[in-house]
């Protein structure tokens, strides 16, 4: 560890012979060997690539190869490493800018040169360019992009036989339940294909798949219709990429540790007012294991801003936290507030513009009354929400910090702070501020961290890992909580579940959001997420905790989160449904065994499960089930949508 190096990471080790370099990261490697783009990336214990990355320029017909490949080394700290790659193909040059970053973000500055019309070579033919990751087989069988096409769709799951393509997207991943690789790019401005053609997709070939994105299917329109001179040069196209493997640190062991809670305040004493019994609903909170809580936006006066409505009763409610062993988070969004005192100063440097150049969100409150409007993190309003967050946490005593929406990056086209821009027919254009969101999370983490705290983020379908490897947790499934209710297996697959909302393929760890109501209880939710060991999160009231307390109380006695964990869709998993639309995964520690099961069968009651020779029956949990034993069978009766824990126990 270094003071460049925040933790969980290590510094970056890179090794350099030639063209030869090899950049290691925590659980990462990345090698080129005489290549513009690695040859090799391993993550996760395996090599991901079946071939090396490559870029491809095509002239007329036939595609060109580079030469002259030269590395230059530019400079190796602790917590990045650069250097550049220069080539040539046809009667272009290639110029690569790469920064290895110690999180395993690689950034890829790529410039297409024309030759110089000087030399007396022919004009430019260049007609087509595009890159491509060759993956494995069973490196890429599951996909995720960024933005999904509505907002309560779903852009993830297992890849179709014939692949996936999309319009350009900037963000797209492939991999599997434990890792896989991610790209990124900010802008389209660049990129020129013809209507209707992809411009990423990830298609059979061979024994694996090719993630390729097009760049170019025709002379760049820079370098059309005019002549190089040296008063009237052409000049290179530009492109900026996030490449970076995941998972992009090991997933917390003590997940199942953060039992939170959601909880409005309004600055009263709800929180702290004994019932008949005596018990407050903090005691409450703290009677069903709860040992988080989160004040969602209504705690600070301006929506976002950070100042509680009633500072002291802010900070008692804090303190009161605090004395039954319960650390708080609170809210910090995605908007400013037109009360805050600099509105009329910074909105137009702070917030999102659409392409009419008009705000957007606009979120209504009372007491006091205010709207707000979604910000930019290109603009000031980052370093102003860093100030913010170090006076909440040093002021309130907060523990951490729950953002909404931080991590996304919002499409925009406010020109005030660099984001969007003018197409040839004049109109504006957005630009995903992914680079401007990374270096603001990535500030916001070393804050965060550096006074004791940890961060929760809430993304709303955007599995973004150049943003997330800056946050602790994350809150997932707002956008789709309707679909759910109106049909819970129908537009939920596991596959999606299993790429978006488990968080092993990133090494975070999520919880699953539920609105809970008579269409899905929180065990409903629960039925989902624990056999992807993952936990529901109950929001306010202590009903909803009191339904997870079990859940919540076995897995921490068995030690899950350092237990080894055989999910429902491997083979050797010890326990194995014999009912159909049943799933079972299983945690192993120390001689016993404790598996989730969960029924989506609402043809039966019975379900059967077949067990371990040698295994006795111990607690199951929370009960509801009645189990009897037949041998290596054991029978239950369970309700569809309510999952157990069942614990298994060899003498």
């Amino acid at each position: 560890m270094s003071e460049k190096v925040p933790a969980p990471w290590s510094p970056v080790e890179l090794t350099m012979n030639g063209t030869y370099i090899c950049a290691k990261v925590w659980g990462r490697e990345y090698v080129w060997d005489n290549s513009l783009l690695p040859s090799s990336v391993r993550t996760a214990g395996r090599e991901i690539l079946s071939a090396p990355a490559a870029l491809h320029a095509r002239f007329g017909r036939e595609e060109a190869e580079f030469k002259e490949i030269v590395f230059l080394p530019i400079s190796a700290e602790e917590d990045k490493a650069v250097f550049t790659v220069c080539a040539s193909a046809g009667n272009i040059i290639v110029n690569i800018r790469w920064t290895v970053e110690y999180d395993g973000y690689l950034e890829m500055a790529l410039s297409v040169v024309p030759y110089w019309s000087f030399w007396g070579v022919s004009p430019v033919a260049l007609d087509g360019l595009w890159i491509t990751f060759p993956l494995t087989c069973e490196s890429s069988g599951l996909y995720h992009y960024w933005p999904t096409d509505r907002y309560d769709g779903l852009a993830s799951g297992a890849v179709p036989e014939e692949g996936v393509s999309t319009a350009f997207k900037p963000y797209f991943w492939a991999g599997w339940e434990f890792g896989g690789l991610g790209i990124t790019t900010e802008t389209d401005e660049f990129i020129e294909l013809s209507p209707g053609k992809p411009c990423v997709s990830l298609t059979p070939e061979g024994d694996g798949r090719i993630l390729r994105w097009d760049l170019l299917d025709r002379k760049p329109r820079a370098w059309s219709d005019r002549e190089d001179s040296w008063g009237d040069a052409l000049g290179p196209v530009d492109y900026v990429f996030g490449i970076q493997a995941t998972p992009v640190k090991e997933q917390r062991r003590d997940r199942m540790e953060f039992r939170i809670v959601h909880e409005s305040y309004t600055c009263d004493d709800r929180l702290l007012m004994p019932d008949e019994n005596g018990k407050t609903l903090l005691d409450k909170y703290k009677d069903n294991g709860v040992n988080w809580l989160i004040f969602h936006e209504s705690w600070s006066a301006m929506q976002n801003y950070g100042q509680a409505v009633e500072e002291e009763r802010f900070q008692t409610c804090v303190r009161e936290c605090h004395s039954r062993g319960i650390r708080v988070m609170a809210y910090f969004g995605y908007e400013y507030p037109t009360n805050a005192p600099l509105w009329h100063e910074k909105k137009d440097d702070y917030l999102l513009k659409n392409p009419a150049g008009h705000f957007t969100g606009g979120w209504q409150r009372h007491n006091p009354c205010q709207r707000a409007y979604m910000v930019c993190y290109a603009g000031g309003y980052a370093e102003g929400m860093r100030e913010r967050v170090k006076y909440a946490m040093e002021h309130y005593g907060l523990d951490g910090i729950y953002t909404d929406g931080t991590y996304v990056p919002w499409s925009c086209a406010n020109a005030a702070h660099g984001c969007g821009y003018t197409a040839p027919d004049g109109s504006r254009r957005p630009t995903f501020p992914v680079f401007a969101v990374r270096r603001h999370v990535k500030a916001l983490y070393e804050l965060v961290h550096g006074m004791g705290g940890m961060i929760d983020t809430h993304q709303s379908s955007c599995l973004l890992a150049p943003t997330l490897a800056f946050a602790d947790s994350f809150y997932n499934g707002e956008s789709i909580q309707e679909k759910l209710k109106e049909s819970f297996l129908g537009f939920l697959n596991l596959p999606a579940f299993r790429t978006e909302y488990m968080g092993k393929n990133l090494g975070l760890f999520p919880q699953m959001l539920a609105y809970t109501d008579s269409r899905m209880p929180i065990e409903k939710a629960a039925s989902l997420s624990l056999i992807h060991d993952v936990l529901p999160r109950p929001g306010v009231g202590a009903e909803a905790s009191a339904a997870v307390a079990p859940y919540w109380k076995k897995l921490c006695a068995f030690g899950s989160g350092d237990a080894e964990w055989h999910p429902y869709w491997e083979k050797d998993c010890p326990v194995r449904p014999e009912t159909e639309h049943v799933y079972c995964s299983v945690y192993e520690k120390d001689g016993k065994l404790l598996a989730a099961v969960s029924s989506f069968n609402e043809e039966t009651d019975t379900v059967l499960l077949r067990i371990p020779e040698g295994a006795a029956l111990g607690e199951i949990v929370p009960g509801i089930a009645s189990a009897e034993r037949d041998g290596c069978i054991l029978r239950l009766n369970m309700k569809a949508f309510r999952p157990e824990l069942i614990e298994l126990v060899f003498s």
